[in-house]
């Protein structure tokens, strides 16, 4: 991961909802949101940046997709096929 991103959530989900598996959320500036990239994976500048409340964007790993907040990026994961998390710990911008 960038030296930019910062954990801010942790939990666990259930893979076939019996073994335990850690998930985080990362925060990032928002102006390295995966919509500024293109396919070659290079940022690209004339992209907008995404506004948001706090200027970062929140990200589940694994599998997470660009969120606006931390709430947003843990109401993705709960809703997963593989949700609901069990949170623990959240660390505020």
């Amino acid at each position: 991961m960038s030296d930019e991103y910062e954990i801010v959530a942790t939990g666990t989900w259930f893979y076939d909802h019996s073994v335990p598996k850690p998930i985080v959320i990362y925060a990032k500036p928002a102006r390295y949101a995966s919509s500024r990239y293109d396919d070659d994976d290079q940022l690209d500048e004339s992209r907008p940046i995404p506004e948001t409340p706090d200027g970062f964007v929140y990200f589940c790993w694994p599998g997470g997709h660009d969120q606006p907040t931390i709430e947003d990026a843990k109401a993705w994961a709960n809703a997963q096929p593989w949700g609901p998390v069990i949170w623990g710990l959240t660390i505020s911008n």
